[in-house]
């Protein structure tokens, strides 16, 4: 494309190109659409009226219009660009993968973990498996707090056969890297129903009754159950 000058020079800028679109149709005809920015659509808009010889009153009538139309444009703008960016945020957090969850009560405050893992490990030799459930990656230090673990033996072989049973588990949590680990008294239990598996996000959802539980500082605590939903580790 060439750009050809007229030879007249303008008091407040040489040469615009803003996002220029020339287009030619099929009779040798042309058309250019240009996409200028607010203050510079404000400041032509205000050089035509000068040269048309307005008054000072009109000129600053006519300013405060063009200004205010500006603005307008500009906070229309923003509160385009707000939801779009709000939508997006949204339909990213409905994507992400469920990361799982547990949920204790009792006399000791805890607050519900951000993750959980659940797997059935096989220890071979004749013995059962093993259900294990985390608040927390094992092999990740220091370790994620408030912290859980449940165990218990079964004679499934999957996650997915959990559905509907309940085991007998040992629990253990922390709350606070300061504060005392709570734990089923030895030869205790809390007993762990399973609910519904969900293939699609791969998670098992389960009910944790309520237990005899001590505590590692030796001071009187209970326990009044809990739940969560775990994501499946194969």
């Amino acid at each position: 494309m060439r750009w050809y000058s007229s030879g007249r020079s303008f008091p407040y800028f040489d040469v615009v190109i803003m996002n220029i679109d020339a287009k030619f149709d099929r009779n040798g005809g042309s058309s250019i659409r240009a996409t200028l920015p607010n203050s510079l659509i404000l400041v032509i808009a205000l050089m035509t009226l000068v040269w048309g010889g307005c008054s000072k009153e009109e000129l600053k009538k006519a300013y405060d219009d063009a200004k205010s139309k500006t603005e307008d444009i500009a906070t229309s703008t923003k509160q385009k660009v707000d939801t779009a960016v709000s939508s997006t945020v949204t339909a990213i957090e409905e994507t992400l993968p469920e990361s799982g969850s547990i949920t204790v009560r009792g006399s000791l405050p805890i607050e519900k973990t951000s993750k959980a893992s659940l797997e059935v490990i096989s220890i071979g030799d004749g013995r059962p498996n093993v259900v294990q459930v985390l608040s927390y990656d094992p092999e990740q230090q220091p370790m994620t707090l408030p912290a859980v673990m449940l165990q218990g033996p079964t004679e499934v072989e999957s996650a997915q056969s959990l559905a509907g049973k309940s085991i007998e588990c040992d629990l253990y949590f922390q709350a606070t890297e300061s504060g005392p680990i709570v734990m089923t008294k030895p030869g205790g239990h809390v007993v762990v129903t399973f609910n519904e598996f969900s293939a699609d996000e791969g998670t098992i959802t389960a009910r944790i009754a309520s237990g005899d539980v001590v505590s590692s500082d030796e001071q009187t605590v209970t326990f009044l159950g809990g739940e969560f939903i775990a994501l499946i580790r194969e």
